[in-house]
């Protein structure tokens, strides 16, 4: 017989029958408690400071003592909001590996916080999207690495999640959950260009369902992101933005942007009952409807083709392969390697089967149109992720993973009795695998010796730039050796920042360091010359 793998009925999605509220509360708030204590569990330890993290540290330093004087980051794709929320949390914790991290920990967990919250009435999704985050290495890993990529993003999709259920409804007024929409988005496009993908392929996937659902609640959801794409395009006028003080450039800069957000949201709510009729007129056209499907169909394989290397990639990392080669040097034996991907497959086929039979259903309440919007962005975001960035890394996975996760929890929710126990024990089984394996590796005295260069399927990284430098700054400060060259950015970067944060040095001498995989001594896996 196959399964039943239909939306939840309208009265269940809406009005969830839960034999105890106060018992599946406390079951929620535990598994979301181990899964945050996960997050902060060694915080200042595990992983070793990566350099990237090191120059997002030594920013906020810089805006500490300056001000937030730019809305730009490091870098051309990357913004000042996040080293902005680092400098004021060293402004109340002193500066050190734990603190620079802390806000990216608490962030992701506030994140599973409020998408408990937002799923809170379609039954027990909130559970089972709990159940998901909680068996990311994914997510475990990188909530403690201080990127705006992995502090922002979980957040701020909970914050869209959370406004979307409010924007189909009808009766309630959509006036401050579409600014919270716009706001979130424009955050995130702020914050590092990556999600300039996520606002893309929104505005696809509720493109698409108003295709193949026409009505009211589909054509409001066009409008909406149809509008969130326009408003994230304008605000892309922030890099003409120039440097300088904070009253005088970033601060005019950042109220023009809400005042922006603000308008629109105005006039969209203003004008929407005279767009909603030509909007549904439009989109229930004969001819427009013909196609729907033909158009349905073709975007979802054109979606899968359009970057083979990034779907592989896509699933090492969520399968939690990529990471443990990435972070922790670990390569997992026949067993393990063999469990990961089945179980990421088996993931996998349950999204594609629910993605399937809700293409093929008829949602009768404005609620059931969140499954199939959901499942369309995930598909959607590979092609947009190709259109706005070239290169393939595991971090631009964050936001599709958000994405199958709450899809994969509106679904398992839906499912038959017979059907959703096996979907439950897969959840179940990868978050005991991964909450094991992240204590394990936290309390893990010294680090496994570093891949140089290892391969997924195409993908290539090291685990290099993840050691810890705990054994070279001790031999350091031995040496009274308060200056450090290298040649790697990775070595470079996080001895500034050690050195900023730690005891004042003063010694005069001078050392050059760099990677050295046969190096035993003083310090495995460097090489130290001191220089003259």
């Amino acid at each position: 017989m196959d399964p039943d793998l239909r939306p939840a009925s309208a009265h269940t999605a809406i009005k969830p029958k839960r034999s105890n509220d106060i018992a599946y509360a406390g079951l929620l708030a535990s598994i979301t408690a181990i899964v945050i204590a996960g997050l902060l569990v060694r915080l200042d330890s595990f992983p070793g400071l990566h350099g990237d993290e090191a120059w997002v540290g030594l920013r906020a330093l810089e805006q500490q003592a300056r001000g937030m004087f730019t809305l730009r980051g490091m870098n051309g794709y990357t913004g000042s909001l996040f080293p902005e929320i680092v400098s004021q949390v060293f402004s109340v914790v002193p500066a050190s590996v734990g603190s620079l991290r802390l806000a990216g920990a608490i962030l992701n967990g506030l994140a599973l916080g409020l998408t408990a919250l937002a799923l809170w009435t379609r039954g027990a999704a909130a559970l089972y999207f709990a159940l998901a985050m909680g068996s990311s290495l994914l997510f475990l890993f990188y909530s403690r690495v201080a990127w705006e990529v992995n502090a922002l993003q979980n957040l701020l999709l909970a914050l869209v999640l959370l406004a979307l259920p409010h924007l189909l409804d009808q009766s309630r007024s959509s006036h401050r959950w579409l600014f919270l929409l716009l706001l979130a988005f424009s955050l995130g496009c702020w914050s590092h260009a990556i999600f300039v993908a996520a606002a893309l392929s929104f505005a696809a996937a509720t493109l698409l369902v108003a295709l193949k659902w026409p009505g009211e609640s589909s054509a409001r959801l066009l409008l909406i992101g149809q509008l969130n794409l326009l408003v994230q395009l304008v605000l892309c006028a922030r890099h003409y933005v120039g440097d300088g003080a904070f009253v005088a450039r970033a601060l005019p800069a950042m109220l023009a942007g809400l005042a922006l957000i603000a308008l629109a949201t105005h006039a969209y709510v203003r004008i929407e009952d005279r767009l909603l009729p030509h909007t549904m007129k439009a989109l229930t056209n004969r001819r427009v409807a013909r196609f729907a499907n033909i158009v349905l169909v073709g975007f979802v394989l054109l979606s899968l083709a359009a970057s083979p290397i990034g779907d592989v990639s896509f699933f090492g990392t969520v399968s939690g392969v990529i990471l443990l080669e990435r972070v922790v040097s670990y390569l997992p034996g026949p067993i393990e390697m063999i469990a990961l991907h089945l179980r990421m497959a088996l993931l996998l086929a349950l999204f594609a089967a629910v993605a399937l039979r809700s293409f093929r259903a008829k949602p009768s309440e404005a609620e059931q149109l969140l499954l199939p919007l959901f499942c369309l962005w995930t598909i959607a975001y590979f092609p947009a992720l190709r259109l706005s960035i070239a290169s393939v890394a595991d971090r631009y996975y964050i936001i599709p993973q958000f994405l199958l996760f709450v899809s994969i929890a509106l679904a398992v929710d839906g499912l038959r009795a017979n059907w959703k126990m096996p979907a439950v024990a897969l959840l179940l089984a990868g978050f005991v695998h991964a909450q094991v394996t992240t204590f394990r590796e936290a309390f893990r005295g010294e680090d496994r010796p570093p891949f140089e260069l290892f391969d997924y399927a195409g993908y290539t990284d090291t685990s290099r730039h993840f050691m810890r430098l705990d054994a070279l700054t001790n031999e350091l400060k031995s040496r009274a050796t308060c200056r450090v060259q290298s040649s790697s950015f990775f070595i470079a970067q996080p001895m500034r920042f050690l050195m900023a944060v730690g005891q004042p040095c003063t010694g005069s001498s001078e050392v050059r360091v760099e990677y050295c995989a046969a190096c035993l001594a003083p310090v495995r896996g460097f090489d130290l010359q001191m220089q003259k």
